[in-house]
């Protein structure tokens, strides 16, 4: 669990874009729903259909952006924790389901299967908006210790690229492999598969550290995340890289050479860490 950190720098501004985004969202998982229910009730005219899909998309995102973009502290409360996760989790179960049900649902399955997939893309910008969110109200005039700008070490840089070719290779192949002899569920995961390689592959440039009062923020070009002192374990530096441990999840490295001031940054994590 995420260690309580304060959050009153949150601005109060409206936020259209991370509600426009989350109504969106909400837009492709509530609209394929609507076609079996009307279908059941007996509209079926192909026109009618059409008009509700859209619809009921286009009303879930105007009602929901509207709502949120009042609310900027949603954003800020979903980022500060794992939660802002869950989006995306139950987009790929809503994917899942969708395709499950192709051969039983028709339309409505296909429906679901790719707004599943378009939701997954959406989901994982919400977790990410409001996770930069978090990070902007929780270091909002603390104080900054000291910061650096490093790309990952090179030995690193080389298993992500490694293992990142490796998966989106994979995923190219069975796809392939799929369409060729039509085996349905290959190509799903193959599908599932190949962002995941590629984000591996896409990673890994010049992150700046901001080391505050607070804790340890990372700014990337399109996000920023922040970790409380409470969440990092240890510290590691050599000749070619510093590893900063997290208690939970990936450690974060940065090649040592890139970084200006190597002392002020070994003392501050040294006065806050233990040093493996």
């Amino acid at each position: 669990m995420r260690p309580a950190a304060s959050t009153g720098g949150a601005s109060t501004a409206s936020d259209p874009l991370f509600g426009g985004i989350s109504g969106a969202y909400l837009g492709l998982l509530l609209a394929p729903p609507v076609l079996p229910v009307l279908e059941r009730v007996g509209v079926t005219e192909a026109w009618a259909l059409y008009l509700a899909l859209v619809g009921t998309f286009a009303v879930v995102t105007t009602v929901t952006g509207w709502v949120l973009s009042g609310r900027p502290t949603v954003a800020v409360t979903l980022g500060a924790t794992r939660a802002r996760w869950s989006p995306v989790a139950i987009a790929a179960v809503y994917a899942a389901v969708g395709f499950a049900s192709l051969g039983m649902s028709g339309v409505s399955g296909v429906l679901a299967f790719f707004f599943g997939l378009l939701a997954f893309l959406f989901g994982m910008a919400v977790a990410v908006m409001s996770q930069t969110r978090y990070t902007a109200a929780v270091t909002a005039g603390a104080e900054e210790l000291t910061r650096w700008r490093a790309s990952w070490p090179e030995s690193a840089q080389r298993r992500r690229l490694y293992i990142g070719g490796a998966i989106a290779g994979v995923a190219t192949v069975g796809f392939a492999i799929g369409a060729v002899f039509d085996i349905a569920l290959l190509q799903y995961t193959s599908q599932v598969l190949f962002p995941s390689g590629f984000v591996l592959l896409s990673t890994g440039g010049t992150r700046t550290a901001v080391a505050t009062e607070n804790g340890l923020e990372i700014r990337l070009p399109v996000a920023r995340r922040f970790y409380a002192w409470e969440e990092l374990e240890s510290y590691d530096l050599d000749a070619e890289s510093l590893v900063i441990t997290r208690k939970w999840g990936a450690d974060l490295r940065f090649a040592t050479a890139e970084i200006d001031d190597v002392s002020l940054a070994e003392w501050t994590l040294a006065e806050r860490l233990s040093d493996d």
